[in-house]
């Protein structure tokens, strides 16, 4: 199985329609800030099933903060992570005390736009940077085969702008 993990998109759903046409994921996993650009991934991949956080940025959001999921036999603790002050606290206290108290196998934020992935305390910990408009957009990848899991950033290719020529 593979599952695509999305943060802090602000405004640029392309890229996160880019990501799932080349890796054809089975599951979506989106940690917040741009839920308006998540409705419109939705609407291009409507088969595509998406577990979703809100983020600080997304004000009228029905999103919970946090979400904790089954999938492909792990238990997944989700947050976009402003809650739990990662900007501020570069081991992640809160963050990992929340998700070792929900029994968690991974742990997915996002919120400071920086890529991360750690495996601690038993639990793959992965914040799949930004999305959106950024220099180096990214995105994560979770891979399941078998007992074996894997996490992955990926960073995507600049599109070439036509030079009109």
């Amino acid at each position: 199985m593979k599952f695509i993990v999305f943060s802090d998109s602000h405004g640029v759903s392309a890229n996160m329609i880019r990501a799932v046409q080349a890796e054809k994921p089975d599951l979506c996993f989106y940690l917040g800030d741009g839920e308006n650009d998540l409705r419109l991934l939705q609407k291009r991949f409507p088969q595509l099933a998406v577990n979703a956080v809100r983020g600080n940025c997304d004000m009228f959001s029905s999103s919970p903060k946090t979400l904790i999921c089954a999938a492909g036999g792990l238990k997944i603790f989700m947050t976009h992570g402003h809650l739990y002050g990662v900007k501020h606290d570069p081991i992640l206290r809160d963050l990992t005390e929340a998700a070792l108290e929900a029994d968690a196998d991974v742990v997915l934020f996002g919120h400071t736009h920086e890529p991360f992935r750690d495996y601690t305390m038993g639990m793959h910990v992965l914040n799949p940077g930004s999305i959106g408009p950024t220099t180096r957009p990214s995105y994560g990848l979770i891979r399941i085969d078998g007992e074996r899991v894997e996490t992955e950033v990926v960073f995507m290719a600049q599109e070439s702008a036509s030079s009109g020529y």
